[in-house]
């Protein structure tokens, strides 16, 4: 009788891991919206067919500020108010053709793309995971503690 209760015990257990396992193995695309402040731990290897891409919330917030930063650099503090137009075009030209533009510019489309998906996916607080372009995990830094937790809710 032992015997048979152990047996069933060890299918009830190579059920659960199987389900979790299944669980893990049916995500095909993880995207994870993050901050500096508020980032996830890639701490869980995946299948290379699991396709990842993180977005850093930050980015818009610093193109700016570098961009910012430029602009202070270049327009002196007391201009005639006549001149004031001109002087921010001519600094906002000097910025675009610098040799720091292509950053700021770069840092600008990564703020942009990662806006742009956090609104198509309806994100509303970071952390976030998006697996399979479908359901959100919220508040988890550790994309390990985020697959249990959609594999829980998915069996």
């Amino acid at each position: 009788m032992n015997r048979h209760l152990l047996q069933s015990m060890g299918f009830i257990a190579s059920v659960l891991v199987s389900a979790s396992t299944l669980a893990a193995d049916s995500v095909q695309t993880i995207r994870i919206f993050e901050t500096n402040d508020q980032f996830v731990l890639q701490d869980e290897r995946l299948s290379d067919r699991v396709q990842i891409e993180v977005y850093d919330m930050d980015a818009k917030n610093r193109a700016t500020e570098q961009l910012n930063q430029r602009m202070r650099a270049l327009v002196p503090k007391n201009i005639q108010p006549t001149k004031v137009e001109k002087v921010y075009r001519d600094a906002f030209s000097q910025v675009l053709n610098s040799a720091h533009w292509p950053a700021i510019n770069q840092e600008m489309q990564t703020g942009a793309r990662a806006i742009e998906a956090a609104m198509r996916f309806g994100i509303d607080k970071l952390p976030a995971i998006v697996f399979n372009d479908r359901q959100v995990v919220y508040g988890e830094r550790s994309l390990k503690a985020a697959l249990a937790v959609y594999s829980r809710e998915n069996h």
